[in-house]
């Protein structure tokens, strides 16, 4: 794997592109691993970098949704290792929005999901509007943070990527907790309504 992300350090743009698109459906080399030394030796173009990986990375989700949803669940189950899957298939089962967004967020590979939420049908407009916003979130941050910081961002991010997981955790379940309370009250209304 270091030969390869030598290889696609040496080819720039060209390289994160490819990496950030094959990740997503199939390749180990995560585009992090090429955007911050890009980014770092290019400040001035490190949201670009951030922009185009989240949205080519996003393009690469489509495929792996497209694969997940030509395999099925069964197929998928053979190119997702069993420890992922479970844990995907449950999460992905009981609310697409949040696993996807969580996912594409998360050291899980984002390609073990998209395969997944193709699988399970999810709703494809809805995949990949999270997809943008949780590919956004970890890309494009990454590469606000270095034009503005420079090299201390990459600090910054090793020193507080738990305690920025654990925020967005904390955010994301308050948010859940919100949807699931209206939701309810909606049906209740509903049933008042028709009483």
């Amino acid at each position: 794997m270091e030969a390869i992300l030598e290889i696609l350090l040496e080819w720039g743009l060209t390289g994160l592109l490819i990496a950030a698109f094959t990740e997503s459906f199939i390749s180990p080399v995560l585009p992090d691993l090429l955007l911050i030394p890009l980014a770092l030796a290019n400040p001035q173009n490190a949201i670009y970098y951030g922009l185009a990986a989240t949205f080519i990375s996003v393009l690469g989700g489509l495929i792996g949704y497209m694969l997940g949803l030509k395999i099925g669940l069964p197929a998928a189950r053979k190119f997702i290792p069993e420890r992922y899957m479970d844990k995907i298939y449950c999460t992905v089962k009981e609310n697409a929005l949040w696993a996807v967004f969580l996912a594409s967020l998360t050291p899980i590979p984002y390609k073990f999901v998209s395969i997944t939420a193709g699988a399970l049908k999810i709703n494809l407009p809805l995949f990949l509007i999270i997809s943008l916003v949780g590919r956004g979130k970890r890309f494009l941050l990454e590469g606000v943070l270095i034009y503005y910081f420079g090299p201390r961002a990459v600090e910054m991010f090793t020193q507080h990527k738990d305690d920025l997981l654990i925020i967005s955790l904390i955010i994301i379940t308050v948010a859940g907790l919100i949807a699931y309370v209206m939701k309810r009250s909606k049906k209740t209304e509903t049933v008042v309504d028709e009483l």
